[in-house]
């Protein structure tokens, strides 16, 4: 939430300065209070379940549920007879504001470079659920299909993604998005699936105005871009696919793998969201076995941040449901595969399977252990080259 500038009714909510505004007038709210109103304005008009908010709010902590009643009932003061703006009860379950929500650019906000010009939106798919998307850079329109554990806002502190994104928008408009469950996207989806990733990717292309762009997918991502280049493909000029796979780890039908999964997801429900990092080293470890103790510091924590243990659960198994091997064949644009050699999340055989049914699929192996290519490493260089040359190349077509 660092650098958000919120505007509703007559109120204005700036996150970094932890400063709320009612016509002008500083309102007093502070403190966790202060806390849940940013989290219910991020996610306006949707329902947020009680038991959420008290996971981000107490991370890690057992809280009675008073104390998020007491910091609703400050809220109900400070937005008392606010034309436009209204903080619902769904008895049981949680709170809704109703209010039209729009989102300004901070000039203070040094979550993301001087000069990028990154501009964050909202658009609500299918199903209703709020899906953040974003543009960053100039010229013709690159989209990135969401990847797990990413966070508009915050992936600029941290080195895992920073230079991605300046690889990514370098001549171009990147339009990125947080998948459903994740980020700044809605917390509290109807539905976490595979199919609702991909129909989410076609619903970010409508928001964004793109016609027609190549489409970037990473983990996850890659099979969700190249089920939506296989059912539109008058909307995908080309695909960069990197560490993905056609078939998730329940198709795959392997019980000691569904046992390793199933083992993870048990994990996450009952230890992801603490400040006690160890359990969320366990996968950080096994996304990036080569990363400097800071750069795994920074994961663990961007882990953290970016979701809920119970949705960083219910990713994973969406995962597990992967199955487009039978739409492969169907993919008919220029397509760039790229795999780390020794990738522990995704192996390579995936990436292989991934580009052997994709016609005239270019596939380039890695040598590199990290699921996500970091800049420290020498594979770096190729990775940036390969991908630099494909998106030119596919420019001149």
């Amino acid at each position: 939430m660092a650098g958000q500038v919120y505007t509703f009714g007559p109120f204005r909510l700036e996150a970094r300065e932890r400063r709320l505004l009612r016509d002008g007038a500083p309102v007093s709210l502070s403190g966790k209070a202060f806390d849940t109103l940013v989290l219910l304005v991020e996610g306006a008009g949707a329902l947020q379940r009680q038991q959420v908010l008290m996971d981000r709010l107490w991370p890690g902590s057992f809280v009675e549920p008073n104390n998020l009643q007491v910091n609703i009932s400050l809220i109900r003061r400070v937005l008392e007879g606010a034309p436009g703006v209204e903080l619902q009860t769904v008895r049981g379950q949680g709170y809704r504001l109703v209010s039209e929500v729009a989102r300004l650019e901070s000039t203070a906000d040094a979550s993301a470079p001087a000069g990028t010009g990154q501009r964050t939106y909202f658009c609500k798919a299918a199903d209703g659920a709020r899906l953040a998307f974003a543009r960053l850079g100039e010229g013709a329109p690159l989209v990135k299909a969401a990847n797990w554990l990413s966070h508009l806002e915050l992936d600029w502190r941290f080195d895992v993604w920073r230079h991605w994104l300046g690889l990514f928008s370098e001549g171009r408009t990147l339009v990125r998005y947080d998948a459903r469950g994740n980020g700044l996207s809605d917390w509290a989806p109807p539905a976490i699936s595979f199919e609702h990733f991909v129909s989410d990717l076609a619903t970010v292309f409508d928001a964004a105005g793109v016609e027609r762009a190549p489409v970037v997918g990473l983990s996850q991502g890659a099979a969700v871009a190249t089920a939506y280049a296989a059912r539109h493909p008058e909307r995908v000029s080309a695909l960069v696919l990197i560490g993905g796979c056609a078939r998730g780890w329940r198709v795959k039908g392997k019980p000691n793998l569904t046992r390793q999964f199933e083992a993870m997801m048990v994990l996450m429900r009952q230890g992801w969201g603490g400040r006690n990092a160890a359990f969320r080293q366990i996968f950080t470890t096994t996304f990036f076995p080569d990363a400097s103790q800071e750069l795994a510091e920074e994961f663990n924590e961007l882990q953290r941040e970016t979701t809920t243990p119970d949705n960083a659960a219910d990713l994973l198994s969406a995962l597990g449901d992967i199955d487009i091997h039978g739409e492969l064949s169907r993919v008919r644009v220029p397509t760039l595969v790229l795999h780390s050699r020794e990738d522990a999340v995704v192996p390579m055989k995936d990436g292989v399977e991934l580009a052997s049914g994709i016609a005239g699929a270019r596939f380039v192996p890695l040598e590199s252990r990290n699921h996500v290519v970091l800049p420290t490493e020498p594979a770096w260089s190729r990775f940036a080259a390969e991908i630099q040359t494909f998106l030119a190349q596919e420019a001149l077509r």
